[in-house]
């Protein structure tokens, strides 16, 4: 019986209702996208992997703000990077290469394009990672990134056009055919 009431509850968040989802909905339905997010944008899954634990940690101290935030994902994610930002500046130096095993998901990242996006520069990575990993809208990622829309644009489209050149030296569609 209290398993059906939850259902129904969740249901009513997900219908717009004005109660807020459960933490453990939105940490359920989120955490794979948080991650990627993360991971493409500092290149190092253990950093990636604090960072999105801090994130939570920090969201589910404050879920009854966070959720009822516009985008609690958006805010999660921008959580984890600014924390990885005050991390990295104690680490001062990003691993060169892709870690050997990549997210393990129902989606896995083809390890070509994985090390294609890690050579992009740090900003394109994020736009990246945010709109095609994270599946965000370009206003949703100025707003995590501090940039105006206009400039996600921009750097999504230097980032793919740098990304197709990269591939087409490598014979990535031989590879893949």
């Amino acid at each position: 019986m209290a398993a059906v009431a939850r259902r129904e509850h969740a249901g009513d968040w997900l219908n717009g209702d004005a109660t807020v989802e459960p933490f453990e909905a939105f940490y359920a339905r989120s955490l794979d996208s948080v991650f990627r997010a993360v991971l493409v944008t500092t290149r190092h899954s253990e950093r990636a992997e604090d960072a999105v634990h801090e994130a939570f940690a920090r969201a589910l101290a404050s879920w009854d703000s966070v959720g009822r935030h516009p985008n609690p994902l958006a805010w999660t994610i921008r959580v984890a990077l600014n924390f990885h930002a005050s991390s990295w500046r104690v680490w001062r130096r990003e691993q060169p290469e892709p870690p050997e095993v990549a997210v393990a998901d129902e989606l896995p990242i083809d390890p070509f394009l994985l090390r294609a996006v890690w050579r992009l520069p740090r900003r394109q990575r994020q736009v990246v990672a945010l709109r095609v990993l994270a599946d965000l809208s370009a206003e949703q990622t100025a707003d995590i990134l501090g940039i105006s829309a206009g400039t996600v644009g921009a750097h999504l489209h230097r980032a793919l056009g740098k990304l197709r050149e990269n591939l087409a030296a490598t014979d990535y569609a031989e590879a893949l055919g």
